[in-house]
């Protein structure tokens, strides 16, 4: 199978479409900076963003919500996907108000979690992605809960959780 050089099919074949530069770009860039990730450490991510959105059958709606975890979450599993995130989107899937999501983005990209760049294709969107070094602690979360759980795994049992039912 030969080998596709993207940066001369980016540059010079004008049959491609900007939404297929883009893409083709982004998977390009993507491969080339970090290795690919487990695909269980993968599959416990997308665990982890199931339970946090079951959170509010357990315990009042919103009361534990912590919104970081769910944008670190998608980023994490969208950008190991090669998916591309925007602002909008992290904005919609916290369920928050938008300046509230606006200003958790502004306070993860503060501690070079993430970072945003604005879509070549469509100014007014903007592209959000995690740094190598949210990238970075993101698996070391994962490696780290997913230790625990093959550590647990014999010793706690099937327990599962009661429903919230409020008093009254």
């Amino acid at each position: 199978m030969a080998e596709i050089d993207i940066k001369s099919t980016l540059r010079h074949d004008v049959s491609v479409s900007p939404t297929a530069r883009r893409t083709l770009r982004s998977l390009s860039g993507s491969g080339r900076e970090q290795p690919p990730v487990d695909g269980e450490l993968l599959e416990l991510a997308r665990r982890i963003m199931k339970a946090r959105s079951r959170i509010g059958d357990f315990v009042p709606h919103n009361l534990l919500k912590d919104w970081a975890w769910d944008i670190l979450f998608e980023l994490f599993v969208n950008g190991e996907e090669g998916g591309i995130v925007y602002v909008k989107h992290l904005m919609l899937s916290c369920n928050t108000t938008p300046t509230s999501a606006m200003r958790i983005i502004d306070r993860l990209d503060d501690a070079n979690l993430l970072r945003r760049e604005v879509d070549e294709l469509d100014h007014r969107r903007v592209i959000v992605s995690l740094t190598p070094h949210g990238r970075k602690f993101i698996l070391a979360l994962l490696e780290t809960i997913g230790e625990r759980d093959e550590e647990e795994s014999g010793h706690r049992g099937n327990l599962a959780p009661r429903p919230y039912r409020p008093r009254g």
